[in-house]
């Protein structure tokens, strides 16, 4: 099964993608289940839970900490932003979610070696569809050198990427399912990196949403 485990929607504010889009996309594109991992909100998960789809709707979040993005897998409250490394993760797993290292080699937003290294993990983002291939794999050794499950998902913000990096499971039922199945590391990721013209493009993107923001990170 393939779950695409980090999508962006209008509730985030570097996305304008419609929760129903996202849904109707991904079920063209065959997935079988996605991620709203929208910044620290959980708005965007609440609203698709109660749509119409066969596909199952896992509960996570982004969360900005003072270090960088850390993806909060499984919870249904929401993690204050603006926190450590060391607070996030704990309130993450006392709300019964996953603490995963999103795109940990991204400049600014990523968490950096060092500290994911020297923090305590249930993951790593392996395969990003936004972030160049030498990055991701990078992102893959670390998670074997430490032992730890990898994730994948496109970080989606336009239709068209919903699925171009994705998760892979065997078969589960529900989002709880997906939870367990990551947590014993039963994953594996597919799907392809950002190309260099690709990340060019974007880099203008999202250097423009940056200034209308007013130089603030998300």
């Amino acid at each position: 099964m393939k779950f695409d485990l980090h999508i962006h929607s209008v509730y985030s504010d570097d996305s304008d993608m419609e929760l129903v889009d996202i849904i109707r996309s991904a079920e063209a594109k065959g997935l079988d289940g996605i991620a709203i991992l929208d910044h620290n909100t959980l708005d965007g998960y609440f609203k698709a839970r109660d749509l119409e789809t066969d596909l199952i709707i896992v509960p996570a979040m982004e969360v900005s900490t003072k270090k960088g993005h850390i993806m909060a897998l499984g919870v249904q409250e929401k993690i204050e932003d603006r926190l450590s490394i060391e607070s996030t993760t704990e309130r993450i797993r006392e709300r019964g979610g996953l603490s995963i290292a999103v795109h940990p080699y991204r400049f600014r937003s990523g968490l950096g070696e060092k500290n994911v290294r020297d923090n305590d993990w249930d993951g790593i983002e392996g395969l990003n569809g936004r972030c160049l291939s030498q990055k991701n794999k990078k992102a893959q050794k670390m998670a074997h050198d430490l032992r730890l499950p990898t994730t994948g998902g496109s970080d989606a913000h336009r239709l068209k990427s919903i699925g171009e990096a994705f998760t892979i499971l065997k078969k589960v039922d529900d989002w709880e399912e997906v939870i367990q199945e990551v947590q014993k590391g039963n994953t594996e990721v597919g799907g392809r990196s950002r190309t260099l013209s690709q990340n060019l493009f974007y880099f203008k993107r999202t250097f423009s949403r940056w200034v209308k923001r007013g130089f603030k990170r998300i």
